[in-house]
């Protein structure tokens, strides 16, 4: 193969690298703003869907009211009792 082909193979190829890399780190960190996001969206609500929970709400009605799944607000309830229990207070 002739010199200059070589060249922009090799060039092409790492331009390709680069992007590729570039790609994967904007989704690593736009991964991480969601986890960030989310644990603050965590920390703000469940005392009010503990304590709501106690009251006799359910984790159905809680979802309605929130738009967060019942099944993760059962599990963030459940974590928190089990975090309690580790760590009386």
């Amino acid at each position: 193969m002739p010199r200059l082909i070589v060249k922009a193979l090799l060039n092409a190829k790492n331009r390709t690298m680069e992007e590729w890399s570039q790609t994967i780190k904007s989704s690593v960190q736009a991964r991480q703003e969601q986890q960030r996001i989310y644990e603050e969206k965590k920390r703000q609500l469940l005392p009010q869907l503990i304590e709501s929970n106690k009251a006799g709400v359910s984790t159905r009605e809680l979802e309605q009211i929130t738009g967060i799944n019942h099944t993760t607000i059962a599990r963030w309830i459940k974590e928190a009792k089990e975090k309690q229990n580790v760590n009386p207070t």
